[in-house]
């Protein structure tokens, strides 16, 4: 059972990867985020006048996971009916729950990578001081972060049964992130109805825990991580129900879409 879901996993990757030389993979996972990354810390620098970039190193660090898990698994359900595999998906009496999840394997991975990547560029160019952070929860923190962001991902992904507009709303979530995580200017300046919104996010508790780490406080930091595992969870269980509502539609109805 776990050799065929990471075998199923691996073949999710390929399909998405095998038409990239490993160069240009590299630099799409990698290097395009990391240029988004000096770009918006730049624009701290002299928007909010401060050589202090931690904090915005650390939210956009966590944002460079939007190519992989957003952009990359939003379009998954979309492929599957392109390419022909959505009735084998759909008609198969295996769990929907194993392959939901094994999509999502390898870009939590690559984000990890993408925004482990971050964290040292953001180190070396603008100062960022991590020698008297914990290092493991560090780690820790950007795992769970990525986790989450790949489960929302596959949630967003679920609406490409319902709508034919998947462009529109990956881009929109993608701004959605930005504003309301806390990457680019604290959640406490968004109006109540923006921070309610904010809590409901992924890498929004990431990122306030990363914070916190830098802070010192630990306690709080396990509670925010915590609090982005229930988030995590939450946005799997929703793909898991969403799609096997969409399911029950498509056997009924007759057809893949409910569009």
């Amino acid at each position: 059972m776990i050799r065929r879901f990471w075998d199923q996993a691996y073949l999710y990757h390929k399909g998405r990867s095998a038409a990239f030389e490993a160069e240009e993979f590299v630099l799409m996972q990698i290097g395009y985020p990391l240029i988004t990354l000096i770009f918006y810390c730049l624009i701290a620098t002299f928007s909010f006048n401060t050589s202090n970039l931690t904090n915005w190193v650390i939210g956009n660090a966590f944002l460079l996971c939007t190519n992989a898990c957003i952009f990359g698994l939003g379009r998954v359900f979309v492929s599957e009916r392109y390419c022909g595999r959505l009735r084998s998906i759909i008609a198969s009496p295996c769990s929907k729950m194993s392959l939901i999840l094994a999509s999502g394997v390898f870009p939590a991975l690559f984000a990890v990578c993408s925004s482990v990547c971050g964290l040292v560029v953001g180190s070396l160019l603008f100062g960022v001081d991590f020698s008297g952070v914990n290092m493991p929860l560090v780690a820790l923190a950007i795992i769970i972060a990525m986790i989450s962001a790949a489960s929302f991902g596959l949630f967003i992904s679920v609406f490409g049964l319902m709508t034919d507009s998947m462009h529109l709303i990956l881009n929109v979530v993608s701004y959605l992130l930005m504003i309301f995580t806390g990457a680019e200017f604290p959640v406490s300046h968004l109006p109540l109805a923006g921070q309610v919104i904010a809590q409901m996010m992924p890498l929004t508790k990431a990122i306030a825990a990363m914070d916190k780490l830098f802070e010192g406080d630990i306690k709080e930091f396990y509670v925010l991580i915590a609090a982005e595992i229930l988030t995590g969870t939450v946005y799997a269980l929703l793909t898991y129900f969403i799609f096997g509502f969409a399911e029950r539609v498509a056997r009924k109805n007759g057809k893949f879409d409910m569009f």
